[in-house]
């Protein structure tokens, strides 16, 4: 779980911001938001909802996070490729610096990454394993021209080979990241496996959720037997009249594709992966069974509401918070849904407990009417200052009180993140009766 997430200097973003999971002293809703830790005592939240005006930077808050999981993740050693890192427009020659609390295993650790598109000019790690800070590793950049590192290995416990193997690290790489190639099993490890293994990228309305859902929890007979009842239960509770649905994998030869068609899909793999093989190539036939008090009929799935997939590809992501306790980034999470199907969605998350986070945006204000949903210390809102550049602000910091209705304070713009809007007369108003 995400403790403290921390940005600065990326995209709209100037100033450090901090999405703060830390629950305040308020004991609202507590059963089904709060996690904690003992040592170091921690109350974690296990959602936050960020709103703000359009181009305020909610998103970029979320691509950050996106950044640093894919920085961690990508084991690649070309020293040659630029960091893909943006800057803010106008800090071009100053880095980016992430910072992040988590919590894995029961255990808080804590990481620290400043960089640029050249290389990395600070790493560091700690680890509380009784509740004491205690350092990992760091690294410095001391000769920006030569690219060479001071190294403390205090509590990393690599032996003497592995920490020169790890000294050798290229400078656009993390330690993390280079831990990955090693036989090695101790807490670096533990850290890389945090952002490998429970990170979410970004949803969005562009995401094939349909193909994630059938190859995480429907391609085989054993997740089928597990997880289709529970699909099937959901869509009934959603109100869609889906009795059934079937899936099945048709294998396509590459060689039996149109050559156009075959050339653009070679063009686009070797642009992802290189020289690797391509793998299986497939399409899925999709039937959902809608049974009606007027009777029983078929659909292909592209037939069905835009909302009804939407809302399908969203059973995954349950599963993936409930079961599999990952943090999962949406981005517009209001894309195609019913704002009943939303609140249901996240209730649904929320009363079922385990260690999963959800972040998400949203435009649609009718959620901060949500009562059974909220907490003032899980709502962020975002402003564009007057650079250009995004503030971050929690609503437990104004004088917001339980009885206060949020979604009517935000509307009249008293804890900001509404856009500024001009006249709608498209004439000079003088001109105009």
């Amino acid at each position: 779980m995400i403790i403290t997430f921390s940005v600065q200097n990326f995209l709209s973003i100037r100033d450090k911001v901090t999405l703060d999971f830390r629950a305040t002293s308020d004991k609202t809703l507590e059963e089904y938001y709060v996690v904690s830790v003992e040592k170091p005592k921690r109350r974690i939240l296990r959602a936050a909802m960020i709103y703000g005006a359009n181009a305020s930077g909610k998103t970029n808050l979320l691509m950050a996070l996106d950044f640093l999981q894919q920085f961690i993740s990508d084991t690649s050693t070309n020293k040659e490729i630029p960091i893909p890192i943006v800057p803010f427009a106008m800090d071009e020659d100053k880095p980016s610096i992430f910072e992040v609390e988590f919590l894995q295993k029961g255990i808080v650790y804590s990481y620290y990454l400043e960089l640029n598109e050249k290389c990395i000019i600070q790493e560091n790690l700690s680890y509380f394993p009784q509740g004491r800070r205690s350092t990992v590793f760091s690294r410095n950049l001391i000769d920006k021209n030569e690219f060479k590192y001071q190294y403390s290995w205090k509590n990393a416990s690599v032996d003497k080979k592995q920490q020169d193997a790890l000294e050798l690290t290229v400078q656009n790489q993390s330690i993390l990241s280079k831990i990955a190639t090693m036989q090695y099993s101790g807490v670096l490890q533990e850290a890389r496996n945090w952002f490998t293994g429970t990170m979410n990228p970004i949803l969005d309305y562009t995401t094939d959720l349909l193909n994630f859902n059938y190859l995480t929890y429907l391609d085989s007979s054993e997740q089928k037997k597990k997880y289709k009842p529970l699909y099937l239960e959901l869509l009934k509770r959603a109100d869609f009249w889906i009795e059934d649905f079937n899936m099945e994998k048709k294998i396509i030869s590459l060689g039996d594709l149109p050559p156009s068609l075959r050339a653009e899909i070679e063009e686009k793999h070797k642009e992802r992966e290189g020289n690797k093989q391509i793998g299986e190539l497939y399409r899925l036939k999709k039937e959902f069974t809608h049974k009606t008090p007027s009777g029983t009929f078929v659909l292909n799935y592209n037939l069905e509401s835009a909302g009804t997939q939407s809302f399908f590809g969203l059973i995954g992501i349950l599963f993936e918070l409930i079961y599999k306790n990952r943090i999962v980034p949406i981005d517009e999470i209001e894309s195609s849904l019913h704002i009943d199907l939303i609140i249901h969605f996240i209730t649904t998350f929320l009363r079922n407990k385990g260690g999963g986070q959800l972040i998400f945006t949203s435009q649609n204000t009718a959620i901060l009417k949500e009562k059974d949903i909220l907490r003032r210390d899980a709502i962020w809102i975002t402003d564009r200052k007057e650079d250009g550049s995004t503030s971050l602000t929690s609503v437990s910091d104004y004088p917001v009180r339980k009885e206060h209705s949020i979604e009517s304070i935000y509307r009249k713009g008293l804890i900001g993140g509404l856009p500024n809007l001009g006249s709608t007369l498209l004439e000079d108003e003088n001109d105009t009766e």
